[in-house]
Formats: C-alpha cells, structure tokens, sequence
C-alpha cells in the first residue's frame, strides 16, 4: 500500500483529521476527492448496510469517484479518530508531480486491484457457465452485458453476437417482454413467467423466465438479472393437455356411454366371464368402464409424475358421477415399485394425501393370474375408527403399449358391497378381466 510514502512530511499540508463517526463521504454525492488513510478506522456502508471497513494504513478511499468522475457508490463513516491525506479532485494534477512516488505507488494499487477484479470476473463467469440455466445480465437500457454458456443453448447465439445487443431481440414478442420487465420493476421479482423466443435453428421455443431488477443504494434501476429455462416439451405437453381437458371434461358423460357400448358391442375383458346375477354383473362393468376410462386418462400422467393433473382427474370421476351411486370411496395410483404415487378419497374422514409415498408392497395382491385384476384386504385407521376397520380393494394393472406402469386401486365401498351386491373379498376374487 502507500504506507511507506504517506510519512513524507511535504504531504502535511494535505492532512485531515476526521472525529469518530464523522462521515468523509455520502453515498450518491459528487464529491470527488481522492483520500489515502494514515490512521484510524473507517467503516464502508452501502444503502444502510456496513459491506467492509478499511483499517489498513496507506489503504486508498474514494478512487472509483475521482477516476471516473463519477457520484459516490458508497459512504465512507469513521469507527475511530481517523487521520487521512485528502487529494482535491482540482489538485491531482500538481500533487502527482509534487510527489511522483505517491503516483507509482497508486498506479501499482490501480494495477493490482484491476487484477484481482479481473481474475474474480473471470471466476464468476466460469462459475455461471457451469449454472444449468441460462443466465443474461442487462443494464438498465436492456442492453445485454453478459450471458452463460447455457445461454447460447438455449437462445442459439454466443455472447460475442449478442453483447451490447438489446434483449428484446431474442423474444418473439417483445411487447410482451416490456410488459413483464414492467411488472418485475412493480413487484421486484417475478418467478416462471413464460415466453415466447424465436431460436436461430429450432424456432419458436418457450422459455421460463425468473427476473429480478438490480438497483443501487438509492433504489436507481441499474439493470435485470434473469434466469431461463427451455420448457418448450412441458408447455406442449400442457398445451395438449388442456386441448384435451377442454374436449373432455363437457363430454365426460357421453365418454363413458361410448366406453359403455363398446364394452358390451365388443367386449374389451371377454374371456372368462363367469356366470352372475345382475347386480354383481353391474358391479364388475362398472368397474370395467371405469378402469377403462381412467387408464386412458391417467397412464401418461402418470409416466410424465405429473401428480397435479392426476389428482384433477380423479376428483372428476367422482364429480361427475355425484348423483349415482359409486361402489368404491377412493382412488389410489401405484408405481411399478407399488409406492403410491397419488390417492384421492371422497370420505371426509379420509386425508387421502398422507398415503403419497407411502407402499404397498407389503399387501398380499391376491387372485387369479389370468386375471388383470387383483383382491387386497387391509386394515386401516382413521379419526372415526383408530383400532382399524376393514377395508377391501381392487387393483388393476396400468400397462401402456406393452409396458408396465404400476396399479390403479380403487377402495371399495364395503359396506355396499355386502348389502347391495352380496359381496366380499372372495366374491371379488372370483371375477375376471381379461383383455380381448
């Protein structure tokens, strides 16, 4: 440091003498004196915050203003009685040729401390290009001053095309990109906005974007950091998703008159149907159906882990069927390791959701082999019954395209199963569905 010059007794006539917690400079003034510390201790306070305190002698205070011209970026209180040598911005000029081993000296400082920013840039920018998503800083006229390798995947261009570019350039819609960046400035920050991007070589991609606006210490909008993610395949998914939930949830009722009639036109379990009477018939083609229909819902949903969208489905097997009456109370869906995977109950006494993660594999899947179908009995607890009771379940095999999925269980009713149809578990055992 200048520890070694600052001793010349020429320099005297610049020495100040600051009282403890006397303040040299503020924040976002225009004073633009250069001061080197002789002794005491200084404390560095950006916006209200203390950020570092300089004790070191000959340690050098005020540079960023008096080199660039600029305001203060920081106000600089003492903790101590300091004695400092104070530069007018007027003298710098005189001083310099007054004393040019105070010169040399601030030049190495200068020198040293442009290293020591340069290497921890670089640090910083190897640390973002190993960040999985893609990273862009902007100033505050939404120029782009620097973004990540993931970046360049994402958006298809490099940081040297794009530096100094406006960002506005990369979205499809920009107005869109204004109205979100006002809205960021609003509130701050603003999480998994979507938008639109046009890649050089793969088109119209979606981007999830977290941004946040970057002020200084008197709250002056400086610039925006933003996180993206390329969540093209998930909102096409979503997209398709609500194409369909838009088509099927008013036609619910005639898709499961459509299954209906196709299950006894050309029945999709055919193969050992065994005599029954009525009731019991009733009993298993509903079941039928509704396995049917729910595994044509759920299968893909359930091989995306897509628990929200399972859950709405369930819930609207039961909505939509309110006013009838139901066999079973609950549904539960299984993966392959027989971990449940998502569960919904219509009893109230019921919190269906404490079962997600929770295993089967411990229950006894009983019936025929030849049978898609398998019989659990267990034994609960809940709020109303915290010795146990009974319960009796139904599992089917979920299977796509030849591959397996896990199970779709749904919890019987036992109490209309005994009253109604006359059944129990081995009663159930004794059914068979079977694919055609």
């Amino acid at each position: 440091m200048l520890d070694e010059v600052i001793n010349n007794p020429n320099l005297d006539k610049y020495l100040t003498t600051f009282e403890t917690g006397q303040i040299i400079f503020l924040e976002g003034d225009d004073s633009q004196d250069l001061h080197i510390l002789v002794s005491g201790k200084l404390d560095i306070i950006k916006g209200n915050k203390s950020i570092s305190e300089i004790t070191e002698i000959g340690a050098l205070f005020g540079e960023m203003s008096f080199l660039l011209g600029t305001r203060r970026t920081a106000t600089v209180k003492t903790k101590s009685d300091v004695k400092a040598i104070r530069i007018p911005k007027d003298e710098i000029t005189s001083f310099l040729r007054e004393f040019p081993d105070v010169a040399h000296e601030i030049t190495k400082l200068l020198a040293q401390r442009l290293d020591e920013t340069s290497r921890i840039l670089h640090g910083l920018k190897e640390f973002c290009d190993q960040l999985p998503d893609a990273v862009i800083l902007t100033d505050r006229d939404g120029k782009i001053l620097s973004w990540n390798t993931s970046a360049e995947k994402v958006y298809g261009r490099d940081e040297h095309q794009m530096r100094y570019k406006s960002v506005e350039e990369i979205y499809e819609e920009p107005q869109a990109y204004k109205d979100f960046l006002d809205e960021v400035q609003a509130r701050y920050s603003v999480r998994e906005k979507i938008l639109k991007i046009r890649h050089p070589e793969m088109g119209a991609r979606f981007v999830s974007t977290s941004t946040t606006v970057l002020y200084d210490g008197h709250h002056n909008f400086q610039g925006v950091l933003s996180l993206g993610r390329d969540v093209t395949a998930v909102q096409n998914l979503e997209r398709r998703y609500q194409r369909a939930r838009n088509w099927l949830l008013p036609s619910f009722i005639l898709l499961a008159l459509l299954v209906t009639a196709i299950f006894f036109g050309y029945p999709y379990f055919s193969k050992g149907l065994q005599a029954m009477d009525i009731k019991k018939q009733e009993l298993r083609n509903q079941l039928a159906k509704d396995y049917i229909l729910l595994k044509s819902l759920l299968a893909d949903h359930l091989t995306a882990n897509n628990r929200s969208r399972t859950t709405q489905l369930m819930k609207g097997v039961f909505s939509i069927q309110e006013a009838a009456t139901i066999p079973y109370t609950g549904l539960v869906l299984l993966d392959q390791d027989k971990e449940v995977f998502n569960a919904y109950s219509i009893k109230t006494n019921m919190e269906a959701t404490k079962m997600v993660g929770s295993s089967y594999a411990g229950i006894e899947f009983q019936g025929s082999e030849g049978s898609l179908h398998r019989v659990l009995t267990l034994y609960r607890t809940d709020k109303d019954h915290p010795m146990g009771y009974k319960g009796i379940e139904i599992a089917f095999e979920m299977n796509k395209d030849s591959q397996f999925l896990g199970w779709l269980i749904f919890q019987m009713d036992v109490d209309l199963l005994e009253n109604v149809y006359g059944l129990d578990d081995e009663g159930l055992k004794k059914f068979e569905f079977k694919e055609s």
